[in-house]
């Protein structure tokens, strides 16, 4: 109950340490950092933007927000000096200012995936309560399956799915949630070493697959390739170990 958490000791109570004040024209900055964050819409193009720079277009299509919305919020976004744009032809792009920015989004998002409930769970990639059923083979590390770090734990990449293996022997469908760093925009833009210009992904194209979201990606030297036309997009690195 709340009332058991007001306070009923004074200052006199405690052996005092001295706080650090802050001053009130940072403190006021950072709250309206926070306030221009606070906004869904906002913060979804923020988390988008923590992958790299994007076209507006893409971001209104990435968001299902109409062009003027999404170019309306990049406007007070970069008021407060959280994005940067440039124009490249008919194009206008956009980016995160700096590393501080892309951290306030990946923490908030990270806190908010920690919050119980089936809700947050879908949001972090999780199919939670759904197991593989007739999976006998127990993944560890010597499994011979190649391993993904994943929202704090490791997971199997095993026939196009992604297995978590339980302690009590029971193995859980996960997925690579969509996110500021593993978005499902699409990049015609994006050029790629890992295999030749006209490769195409597919069963038995020598890349293993890997659920994102609601569909299918490949492992390529470490990030997530989802064919699409005449190009891969770029989906995001995975943290391979």
């Amino acid at each position: 109950m709340d009332d058991e958490l007001d306070p009923i000791c004074s200052s006199k109570d405690h052996t005092h340490k001295h706080l650090v004040s802050l001053d009130a024209i940072s403190v006021e900055r950072a709250a309206a950092i926070f306030r221009s964050m606070g906004d869904p819409g906002r913060l979804h193009l923020l988390a988008l933007l923590s992958s790299g720079e994007e076209c507006v277009s893409d971001l209104a299509s990435a968001t299902g927000q109409s062009l003027p919305a999404v170019s309306q919020r990049l406007k007070l976004l970069r008021a407060e000096r959280l994005v940067a744009a440039r124009r490249d032809g008919k194009h206008v792009r956009y980016r995160l200012i700096d590393h501080h920015v892309a951290d306030l989004v990946a923490n908030g998002i990270e806190h908010a995936r920690e919050t119980d409930g089936e809700f947050f769970s879908q949001r972090r990639g999780w199919m939670s309560g759904h197991s593989h059923e007739g999976h006998s083979h127990q993944h560890g590390p010597s499994c011979g399956h190649t391993k993904v770090e994943h929202d704090g734990h490791v997971d199997y990449v095993h026939d196009g799915h992604l297995h978590h293996q339980r302690a009590d022997g029971t193995v859980e469908e996960h997925s690579i949630g969509v996110s500021g760093i593993n978005p499902t925009g699409c990049t015609p833009a994006h050029t790629c070493d890992g295999h030749a210009a006209g490769h195409v992904h597919g069963p038995g194209c020598g890349h293993e697959a890997i659920p994102h979201g609601d569909h299918v990606d490949y492992i390529v030297n470490g990030h997530l390739h989802h064919p699409h036309g005449d190009h891969c997009d770029d989906h995001g690195p995975v943290k391979l170990s």
